[in-house]
């Protein structure tokens, strides 16, 4: 019988993108959120949106113990979901994961390696680089950052979390050496490793060090060593093919991200694709009635019944209050949550925006497929409404992606499948 595994990630779009590894090689695998229940199916993963990204370090903590003392249970596998620009808290809640394995008895010590290279994400001498520039000069970094740098030791150190750095030389000596130094840690009282990776290669080599240490240790990373984990859980299993109502109704896509690639690729879709673009202003999200998101819910429904795709974005403004985000996203699924029964199918970027229109709608989760792209995950909602759903992070993808995500659909519609 081949493990299960627990994924727990702090938004819905980080749980799917991880989650999906495991998915594309055969075994069960569902992403839950708002509340939502999975059973735990042997054999099977369900990754769990905690919802913890714009908490302060204190909330995420607490939520992290919760959702760990309520779902963990040996001899379940773990793998704590890290945002691969480290927004929101990882620390805080690596630290509490860590707090409670140990009250559990559970596989306390860490293996962090939160390198994606499919997405350019790296970890060269513990910091984090993004397409080979520090993760302090990125876009995201300027607007939204917890830590003073991108160095993951000290900033685990920060929070009294007393780790190793296992350097680009060491990993790439071998799977035997990384075993070995990782034991050596765990000898000296250290609480974990923080690995460095370029290359799916290392990721692959850190998982074969540490996948048959699973009994004592639990994982941090990203969709990057899910990879290499999940093959290594299901070896020799294919990947799964669900069926889908064919229709031609029209697909539901929701730009709720500020991330300028994916603004890119929401100005692509406008210039090439026959969609009706609604935009809805911050100001109108937060002064409009329901009555009157209600209605330009109305004119959409009408739109995807008949045929035509719809976007719909939280229009982009000058120095953007990020506090206000989830009230907006929140506006944002008022006005159409009720549209999604219309539709053929929900492309959806930002995760926040995405859980909150889903659970409105009654959605409690995604069973995962398969993916259009790196770090872009296919599924089939999970409650009130069973629909093909794709969910991207803000940051992923190019200014082809969303594109690509409603052609996929398209065809899966045609088709009457997702594989």
């Amino acid at each position: 019988m081949n493990p299960s595994w627990l994924i727990v990630a702090d938004d819905l779009t980080g749980a799917a993108d991880c989650a999906i590894a495991f998915a594309k090689s055969g075994m069960p695998a569902s992403v839950i959120f708002e509340g939502g229940e999975a059973a735990d199916v042997p054999g099977g993963v369900v990754a769990v949106d905690v919802a913890s990204r714009a908490l302060s370090a204190a909330q995420a903590e607490k939520a992290h113990i919760c959702l760990l003392e309520q779902r963990f249970a040996r001899p379940m596998r773990l793998y704590k979901k890290l945002d691969s620009l480290m927004r929101g808290q990882p620390m805080a809640e690596t630290a509490a994961t860590i707090e409670v394995l140990r009250k559990l008895g559970g596989p306390s010590f860490l293996i962090m390696a939160p390198a994606f290279p499919a997405t350019g994400r790296t970890t060269v001498n513990g910091c984090v680089l993004v397409n080979g520039e520090p993760l302090e000069a990125t876009e995201v970094w300027a607007r939204d950052h917890s830590y003073p740098s991108g160095n993951l030791v000290e900033n685990l150190g920060a929070v009294g979390v007393k780790t190793y750095g296992i350097t680009l030389d060491v990993v790439r000596s071998g799977a035997d050496k990384v075993m070995a130094l990782v034991r050596d840690c765990m000898d000296k009282g250290f609480d974990g490793v923080v690995c460095d990776a370029e290359t799916p290669d290392d990721l692959a080599i850190i998982a074969e060090a540490t996948y048959p240490l699973a009994d004592g240790v639990f994982f941090a990373g990203t969709g990057g060593l899910a990879v290499p984990l999940a093959r290594m859980s299901a070896p020799g299993r294919g990947g799964v093919t669900i069926s889908v109502p064919a229709t031609d109704r029209g697909i539901l896509m929701v730009v709720g991200s500020l991330v300028k690639v994916s603004r890119q690729a929401l100005r692509f879709v406008l210039d090439t694709k026959p969609a009706l673009h609604v935009p809805f202003t911050p100001a109108e999200l937060t002064a409009a009635s329901d009555a009157a998101l209600e209605e330009r819910g109305q004119e959409i429904r009408e739109a995807l019944l008949a045929g035509r795709d719809v976007v719909a974005e939280i229009v982009e403004v000058d120095d953007p209050d990020l506090s206000k985000g989830g009230g907006l996203a929140s506006r944002l699924a008022a006005a159409l949550h009720g549209v999604l029964e219309a539709s053929g199918g929900l492309v959806a970027t930002g995760g926040e925006t995405a859980a909150m229109l889903m659970a409105r709608a009654g959605i409690h989760g995604i069973q995962l497929v398969t993916e259009v792209e790196s770090g872009v995950p296919v599924g089939l909602t999970l409650g009130r409404h069973a629909l093909p759903v794709i969910t991207k992070a803000g940051s992923f993808g190019s200014e082809h992606t969303l594109a690509r995500c409603l052609e996929y659909i398209r065809a899966a519609n045609y088709k009457g499948e997702l594989a």
